[in-house]
């Protein structure tokens, strides 16, 4: 049987100290009929030079040396020079369990859809073991988008058809560009494939975008929550999950502004508007914790005693 060219895209930017372990994953893939295409975008590092040794070394890889222009512009490149049936992005920082690719390839051809993702993990790769996996509906992927598990919203766990980027391209100069590209694609199918194993390493560094406290380029995260969510309500695809997930980003969002005294009045009325719109289905949702259930309700009724916890005394945390 012929098999597919699969072209996995590699943002590259200052991860000259992670890089080797990344590419080494690539390189070592059960499914060996791949195109790696590294970008390494303006790298003030060793990390050009890593990816030219590498280049030298495999016929499979291809570098662009580019100006920076951020991991979206990065992503970009990859796509409009890719040469393959299918697209896996990666990370330069992370890595990929041995079979992740030939899995989520098999995945896609077995199912007959367009998109399939694995679970992730930030401690290490289990023994291989086999896979549970599940076909979700275009609906059900969406609802689990703002998750802490089930398809998420990030372009690094999956395998996509590449037709499915035509006239689609990850927003240039944003941070959380992830969000709202995956949710465009995600409209075009009817189905997707979910492994519920660990097959790709997601290195957490303390200075990453999603682990820095309040900064007004967090703006960006609600910005593409609120067009996924107001999008989702338009065509009919939004649900009681996607809600709760949300308010929960919103919650997070204004208790860390809160705590940085940070001018986010604005986004908090929009929030107190949602909250009160909503809040008796959310206060009856089975889903939400015991502990958001109340701050819901601080929020929709005692609006000012919560602005009080969490900017005075800094009692409510995510």
């Amino acid at each position: 049987m012929k098999v597919s060219l699969i072209s996995v895209i590699v943002p590259v930017y200052n991860v000259a100290q992670f890089l080797d372990d990344c590419l080494v994953s690539i390189i070592n893939q059960s499914y060996n009929n791949i195109e790696i295409i590294l970008v390494d975008d303006g790298s003030t590092d060793k990390s050009g030079e890593i990816c030219d040794i590498f280049a030298d070394q495999d016929r499979r890889i291809r570098v662009i040396h580019k100006k920076n222009g951020g991991l979206s512009s990065a992503r970009n490149v990859g796509l409009n020079v890719a040469r393959g049936n299918f697209i896996v992005f990666v990370d330069s920082d992370d890595c990929l369990n041995k079979k992740m690719i030939e899995k989520l390839y098999n995945a896609v051809m077995s199912s007959n859809t367009e998109i399939a993702c694995c679970d992730y993990t930030s401690s290490g790769f289990n023994n291989d073991s086999d896979s549970e996996i599940e076909v979700l509906s275009r609906e059900d992927a969406i609802s689990t988008l703002f998750d802490d598990y089930g398809f998420q919203c990030f372009a690094w766990n999956k395998i996509y058809k590449r037709s499915l980027f035509e006239n689609i391209c990850y927003p240039e100069g944003k941070l959380f560009e992830d969000i709202v590209t995956t949710y465009k694609l995600l409209k075009k199918v009817d189905k997707v494939v979910y492994i519920k194993e660990k097959l790709y390493y997601y290195r957490q560094r303390t200075n990453s975008i999603t682990r820095t406290t309040f900064n007004k380029k967090n703006k960006d995260l609600i910005d593409a929550i609120e067009f996924v969510y107001t999008d989702s309500i338009h065509c009919g695809l939004t649900s009681e999950r996607l809600k709760v997930g949300y308010l929960g980003y919103y919650l997070s969002y204004i208790q860390k502004a809160f705590t940085a005294k940070a001018d986010v009045d604005n986004e908090y009325k929009i929030l107190k508007e949602r909250t009160r719109e909503n809040i008796v289905s959310l206060i009856k949702e089975r889903n939400i914790s015991i502990k958001k259930r109340i701050q819901l309700i601080l929020i929709g009724v005692f609006p000012g005693i919560y602005k009080w916890l969490c900017r005075d005394l800094k009692l409510i945390r995510k």
